[in-house]
C-alpha cells in the first residue's frame, strides 16, 4: 500500500446534512448520486481511513451561500485525528470583506490547510472579479485554492466552471496554488490542455469514479502532469477502497501513483505526514 491523500473528504455528518446540506436544497442532487444515506461519524471516518490506508483527509467547510457548513463544524472534525484530518475554508465570493478575514483566521487560527469554493452556486465563473480578493489573500497565505471546474451538477444551476477561467486565473496569479477539482467534466480535454500550459495549476481527479477519468485526463497524470494531479474520492459519496482499487486499474507505474496519491498533494498542500 502505497497510501493517500484525500483532497476531497465531505463534511458529511449527520447533523450537518441535516442542517446544512438540507437548507441548500441539496437533497434531491444528494440521493441522485448516492450519498444521502451514507452519513459519518468522526470516528467511523477514521476507521475507515486507517483500514484503507490513507494518510490523510482534507474536509472543505462548504459554503452554498443560502447555507454553508461552518469552518468550526469542521474543525470539530478534524480534532477527531489531528495530522491527518485537515480543514478547507470555504468561499463565498459574494461576502468579500467579511470572507477574507473569515478565510485568514481560518487559517491562522484554525490551522485549515487551504480553501475551496464551488462558483456555480454564486452564478459567478472562477475568474470573476469577486474572486481575485481571495486568489490574493491565498497567496499570501501561502495556501492552495480549490475551485470546481466542469459542470454544476444540480439542475437548477447554470454551468459557470469552464476550463477557460482557469487558464485567466493562473495568468493573473503566477504564484497561487490552484486546484481545479472534479476533473472538469466534461471538458477534461480543455482543462488538461490550461494545466500543460501553467505549472501552478493542478486538476483534481476527485469524485468522478476513474473508470470514468477520460483519455486525455489519464494520459496528462501519466505524463506531462504527473506532479500536477491529485486524488479524491468526495466521500463517503465514494469509497475509499473502491476508489483506489479503481485507480490502479488504469495501469499507472508506481512512481505516477506515488506522485497522484500522496506525494502531489503533500507539497502542494504542505502536509507534514
Amino acid at each position: 500500500m502505497i497510501g493517500a491523500i484525500d483532497i476531497s473528504v465531505l463534511p458529511f455528518t449527520q447533523a450537518i446534512r441535516d442542517d446544512v446540506y438540507v437548507g441548500a436544497g441539496e437533497r434531491e442532487t444528494l440521493v441522485k448520486v448516492g450519498l444521502w444515506d451514507k452519513p459519518y461519524t468522526a470516528d467511523e471516518l477514521v476507521a475507515d481511513m486507517d483500514a484503507s490506508g490513507i494518510a490523510a483527509g482534507l474536509i472543505p467547510a462548504q459554503n452554498f451561500g443560502v447555507s454553508a457548513v461552518s469552518y468550526e463544524a469542521v474543525a470539530e472534525i478534524t480534532q477527531a485525528a489531528p495530522g491527518r484530518l485537515f480543514g478547507l475554508a470555504g468561499i463565498n465570493p459574494t461576502d468579500i470583506t467579511a470572507g477574507v478575514k473569515r478565510l485568514e483566521h481560518a487559517v491562522r487560527e484554525l490551522g485549515f490547510a487551504g480553501a475551496h469554493s464551488y462558483p456555480h452556486w454564486f452564478g459567478l465563473r472562477p475568474d470573476d472579479r469577486a474572486y481575485y480578493p481571495f486568489y490574493l489573500k491565498c497567496t499570501e497565505l501561502d495556501i492552495p485554492i480549490q475551485v470546481q471546474a466542469g459542470m454544476a451538477f444540480q439542475r437548477h444551476k447554470r454551468n459557470v466552471g469552464y476550463p477557460d477561467a482557469f487558464d485567466r486565473i493562473a495568468v493573473d496569479f503566477p504564484e497561487l496554488r490552484l486546484v481545479a477539482i472534479h476533473t472538469g467534466h466534461p471538458w477534461e480535454r480543455e482543462l488538461v490542455a490550461a494545466a500543460w500550459k501553467h505549472p501552478n495549476l493542478t486538476i483534481g481527479g476527485d469524485t468522478h469514479h476513474p473508470s470514468h477519468w477520460s483519455h486525455e485526463l489519464v494520459e496528462f497524470i501519466a505524463g506531462d502532469g504527473r506532479e500536477q494531479a491529485v486524488f479524491g474520492t468526495n466521500y463517503p459519496e465514494l469509497g475509499f477502497r473502491e476508489f483506489l482499487a479503481a485507480i490502479d486499474e488504469l495501469g499507472f507505474t508506481d512512481d505516477v501513483k506515488r506522485s497522484l496519491l500522496i506525494e502531489n498533494a503533500k507539497r502542494i498542500y504542505k502536509l507534514h505526514l
